[in-house]
């Protein structure tokens, strides 16, 4: 008869693991074996997709095999898998494998036990959802549990009406979508049913990170809200608050897939519109276009490389040649961004991308109470 994890453990004192190495060191050792990472055994996600991007080229994986070694371990490591990982949740454009709109943490039977082993929980989330009664509904989850620390990506993809280049807002006061013609001042309160007055129902809640991503053109816009971020404070349910830590402030940027506003995608069945996308298709006989018209930049800048053309138009690296996009590219581009003083994050990735690809902006703002 298999014995209950209760049993009485063995002190395995003949194991320099346990005689020789203290807790803490131990701990350390654990907490790395059992870090998630992105599974090299696995599937790479397709390069056209919503979901594909820096650290997240395939499946992540946990080896947990760690805790079947003996009783010992599995009592010290049993917590390490969620307490020290990111819990991932997708509201929509989620990688294959994953059910739409269900994630572990919604799980009614999942024990509020089980939740409260987690200490990050980070979701990919389309505006939408945010703005609406999805996000309402989720904090509501963790109204007796505790993660500490809360991560929210918004993709490029996940703005409102992308594909027909509207401009970018947010505004965590307001409810339902933000009205780009008034924006909320620092001294408005915030709406009962907006985004931002919801974080007060997570018990525990110490940090806020929030990642904005946008294409290259759109930049202005995107530093634009950031601005406005700075007069943003979030009341937690215990009267701490969650303020904006400006040195914190980072601002990257990767190169990755064009991704089609028209679609093409199969998981794209959901919060789209069939706006026509009025991008030029360019021959490789063609001449390079003179300065781009769409964005804010109004600039083009052109690259020659081995008597291949590349070029900039707003956001997107174009060539007219056939190639994918080289490491001599990948460096110009990473000068550029640079020079605006955005840190490029260098992405294995992009080896083999197609003719068509974007540069993506980030900031990531992070509050603290």
């Amino acid at each position: 008869m298999a014995l209950s994890i209760d049993h009485p453990a063995h002190p395995q004192l003949g194991s320099p693991l346990f005689s020789r190495i203290p807790p803490e060191i131990r701990n350390h050792i654990f907490k790395l074996a059992l870090t998630a990472y992105e599974d090299p055994d696995a599937e790479q996600y397709r390069v056209m997709t919503h979901y594909r991007r820096p650290g997240f080229t395939r499946p992540h994986k946990i080896d947990t095999s760690l805790l079947l070694t003996c009783r010992h371990i599995y009592r010290e490591t049993s917590k390490i898998p969620a307490s020290s990982n990111e819990h991932i949740s997708w509201y929509w454009r989620e990688p294959p494998g994953i059910k739409k709109n269900h994630v572990p943490i919604d799980d009614r039977p999942c024990s509020i036990i089980r939740r409260q082993e987690l200490r990050t929980v980070h979701i990919f989330a389309q505006q939408f959802w945010l703005e609406g009664y999805g996000f309402a509904g989720f904090t509501g989850l963790w109204e007796c549990a505790c993660p500490t620390t809360l991560i929210i990506t918004l993709r490029h993809s996940d703005w409102w009406w992308w594909e027909s280049e509207e401009p970018l807002t947010l505004d965590p006061k307001q409810e339902g979508k933000a009205s780009i013609d008034k924006y909320s001042r620092p001294s408005d309160p915030f709406e009962p049913s907006s985004w931002g007055n919801q974080f007060r129902k997570i018990k525990g809640l110490r940090k806020l990170q929030l990642e904005l991503e946008t294409v290259d053109k759109k930049k202005s816009e995107l530093d634009a809200i950031v601005g406005r971020a700075g007069g943003w404070e979030f009341a937690l349910g215990d009267d701490r608050v969650l303020r904006l830590s400006k040195s914190k402030t980072r601002r990257t940027a990767w190169i990755g897939a064009w991704l089609d506003p028209q679609g093409g995608e199969e998981d794209d069945d959901d919060h789209d519109n069939d706006d026509d996308d009025d991008d030029e298709e360019h021959d490789e006989e063609h001449e390079s276009p003179g300065p781009s018209t769409t964005g804010d930049t109004g600039t083009q800048d052109s690259i020659t490389l081995h008597d291949k053309q590349y070029y900039f138009k707003g956001c997107e690296l174009l060539t007219h040649s056939q190639n994918t996009i080289g490491a001599t590219l990948r460096r110009k581009a990473r000068e550029k961004l640079e020079a605006e003083g955005v840190s490029f994050t260098e992405d294995a990735s992009v080896e083999g991308l197609p003719i068509k690809a974007s540069i993506y902006y980030v900031v990531t703002l992070i509050w603290e109470a």
